[in-house]
């Protein structure tokens, strides 16, 4: 056993940062938030015509009434991992002999899943328009994801031998709770320069405000997960950001009567943040359950370390672009009618597909520059003690590598006009490339390649369009076999402040389940 100072969690919780911050091909996003979007798979960079088109191509706001959008997803995240070791060996959390490891006899499942529960994700976006060539918009909106997680910290589980028993669960360096709010307030404008052509920009204000809990070691040494020999220390590290700039591009351009392109580019700045932490000591019973009474007759909390801007947080957020290819086929005498109607009220030149098209196809490609994630800067001060170790501190080097890959992907989905002006279906789906490593999988995002297939519906009644809109998501699953590359933060200097042994080894597989309703009026 080496002799070292005590661990943080700050690694894995800035990989969560990350999860909240970066979009459209990162983490969780597939591909896009919003309800017409979910329902044609993502393809509607060219579309775009709706209010939240101020965040995914403002220069769709030039060809749009004055309007209002509310939506909301509600989200289901299905997520497992199964820890193994070199050889795909389950790893037990204890090196001793009297608890059973996880898959022998008696042992607990070594697959541990996630909480589940539907998560609502909202949406709210305003159109303005100005003149014929001009339109403002706003949308306020969060990534397409869940900001909330929950691991379990310990398994349950009863023994033919022993009875009931408990073990820390295998996971817990990686992730046992999260919870996230993550905000984009976006203001755009766009023009209408020449006939059949748009522009568009936006200015992002990002906030995020993170509160996270994982395990992490104070000493390290051979023996795998002995969470008792290690001395395991719970984290709670809490952040907040509160401007994280950027911003959009977009453009539209009819190039033939029944082809429009559409293009969008996003930049946002890094994630910066300070960080608060919450440490606790001497966490386990030696049979593995919590320690209800930690301190013993001591001090009461002589266990806890409670350190307000403990460290600095910094991750870069991937720039990201799409190209969009739309072809359209209009309703015989759609053009005149709109002609007619625009000389007699004076009205600006508007799209409006429900109204025009008998339906539409849209190709999408897209592309996130996330090799730009190499890793995650988390470092904190020198010589913060931590409380009830003998010569614990908090290492002052947490950081945690991704060693993410640049994702491309493709989008293919269209609207059918049953009624025109009165009832629009829809269908689409994704495909978008693995994004990093087996090795380097880690809970806060996963980056295996992901498939997804949606539909959708959209009713007019008066100057209301209500959608709604269901999408189920496919990841192709993370698997190194127990060969594992991220180890835990750990107080042992002479280890490089990191654990003996890898603890993100095994398999990590997810699904997700999403239904949204929207409204948008147009006045």
């Amino acid at each position: 056993m080496k002799r070292g100072s005590a661990g943080a969690a700050g690694a894995a919780f800035a990989a969560m940062v990350a999860a909240g911050a970066a979009r459209a091909s990162s983490g969780l996003d597939s591909p896009d938030i919003g309800v017409l979007q979910l329902g044609r798979g993502g393809a509607w960079v060219a579309r775009a015509d709706d209010p939240l088109a101020a965040y995914f191509n403002p220069a769709g706001l030039a060809s749009q009434r004055s309007g209002a959008h509310g939506g909301v997803h509600f989200i289901q995240l299905a997520q497992c991992f199964t820890r193994l070791g070199p050889g795909g060996r389950p790893v037990p959390p204890s090196a001793t002999t009297a608890i059973p490891a996880p898959g022998s006899d008696g042992g607990p499942d070594p697959e541990v899943c996630a909480e589940g529960g539907l998560f609502p994700n909202p949406q709210l976006a305003a159109t303005l328009r100005l003149s014929d060539a001009l339109a403002l918009g706003v949308a306020v909106l969060g990534p397409h994801g869940v900001g909330e997680r929950a691991w379990p910290e310990s398994l349950q589980y009863t023994h033919p031998s022993f009875g009931d028993m408990t073990q820390p669960s295998p996971q817990r360096y990686l992730l046992t709770s999260l919870d996230a709010l993550m905000l984009m307030p976006t203001l755009s404008v766009g023009f209408t320069p020449a006939e059949g052509v748009s522009l568009g920009a936006g200015f992002i204000w990002g906030t995020a405000a993170i509160d996270f809990v994982n395990f992490s070691e104070a000493l390290s040494g051979e023996g795998g997960d002995d969470f008792k020999a290690h001395g395991d220390l719970r984290t709670r590290a809490e952040a907040t950001d509160l401007f994280i700039p950027g911003f959009v591009l977009g453009a539209r351009w009819a190039a033939a009567a029944h082809l429009d392109l559409g293009a969008w580019f996003k930049w946002q700045d890094a994630v910066r943040a300070k960080t608060d932490l919450t440490i606790e000591s001497r966490y386990w019973t030696p049979a593995g359950a919590k320690d209800e009474d930690p301190c013993k007759g001591e001090a009461p909390e002589c266990n806890v370390t409670e350190e307000q801007g403990a460290g600095d947080l910094t991750m870069r957020i991937p720039m990201e672009a799409k190209l969009g290819l739309r072809y359209h086929m209009p309703r015989a005498g759609a053009r005149r009618a709109a002609n007619a109607r625009r000389a007699s009220a004076a009205e600006p030149r508007v799209r409006d597909p429900m109204a025009d098209d008998l339906f539409d196809v849209e190709l999408d490609f897209t592309w996130a520059n996330n090799s730009a994630v190499d890793a995650i800067e988390v470092r904190f001060r020198e010589g913060i003690p931590v409380r009830g170790t003998t010569v614990g501190t908090v290492p002052p080097n947490a950081d945690v590598p991704h060693r993410w890959r640049d994702v491309l992907g493709v989008r293919l989905g269209g609207d059918f006009v049953v009624l025109p002006s009165l009832l629009a279906l829809r269908a689409g789906g994704f495909f978008e490339t693995k994004g990093q490593d087996d090795a380097d999988l880690n809970l806060d995002f996963h980056l295996g390649y992901r498939i997804g297939v949606g539909a959708g519906v959209t009713a007019r009644v008066g100057p209301v369009d209500i959608s709604a809109a269901f999408q189920h998501t496919s990841f192709g699953a993370l698997d190194n076999g127990g060969n594992g590359r991220l180890k835990a933060v750990s107080g042992a200097a002479l280890s490089g402040y990191r654990s003996i042994q890898s603890v993100n080894g095994g398999r990590f597989e997810s699904s997700l389940d999403e239904f949204g309703l929207s409204g948008t009026m147009r006045f």
